[in-house]
């Protein structure tokens, strides 16, 4: 298990975990959490792991009222990443297939199916389709807006997720990508996040992207 993956994390994620469920289902979903743990804990993950889903929960606690289906946006946020290989490009896709593989004998087919819709919302290719589409895009980009240490510490574990490519591909991709957040009207889609995060985010990007472009190896 990853090292940033502690007692402490792990035991409230389970609690949070167990508190989803009935308590008919609270043994069945055992399995389940444990494998989430596990995934989130390969060792190839320095920022995509527990860590970032807990966050993730935090956030959805202080917005659960502005979703629809909030069970269904914190099931999608557990699952989102469950599935990640910096290498592939179909992280979301595979992520929403075990979501299936792993939910479909506990929720209705309408309910999996708006999970494995959320979790496709993370890829953030496209606008978000509805309120929890854009609620899940706005919680996963959160980090974006954090304070500035904490965002650093964002950007050096992104780096080493990739650090089988060589310095100068990897500072103009990534200047790339954050490039296109910038360059949104909007970076987070409903007013709760923007209001919390947008004009931090616009500043840790700016910074970011000139870090990139300018800087010899990479920082």
């Amino acid at each position: 298990m990853h090292d940033k993956i502690g007692n402490t994390i792990t035991h409230a994620t389970l609690a949070r975990w167990l508190e989803l469920w009935s308590d008919q289902a609270k043994n069945t979903t055992l399995h389940d959490f444990n494998d989430l743990v596990k995934r989130y804990g390969e060792p190839h993950r320095h920022y995509h792991d527990l860590s970032h889903i807990s966050l993730c929960l935090e956030d959805l606690t202080e917005a659960c009222s502005h979703a629809d289906h909030p069970f269904e946006v914190e099931l999608a946020i557990w699952f989102h990443d469950a599935v990640y290989d910096p290498r592939r490009s179909d992280n979301e896709e595979v992520s929403a297939r075990y979501a299936q593989d792993t939910l479909g004998k506990l929720i209705e087919k309408e309910s999996l199916e708006r999970v494995q819709s959320l979790i496709l919302a993370t890829r953030h290719t496209e606008p978000p389709k509805n309120n929890d589409e854009k609620l899940i895009a706005d919680i996963d980009l959160a980090i974006l807006g954090r304070p500035t240490k904490e965002y650093k510490e964002y950007e050096d574990e992104i780096r080493q997720e990739y650090g089988w490519v060589p310095d100068d591909r990897f500072k103009a991709g990534r200047a790339e990508v954050l490039a296109r957040f910038l360059a949104r009207e909007r970076i987070y889609y409903t007013d709760h996040f923007r209001e919390k995060y947008e004009m931090n985010a616009r500043a840790n990007l700016s910074h970011s992207i000139s870090m990139l472009r300018t800087s010899g190896p990479y920082q």
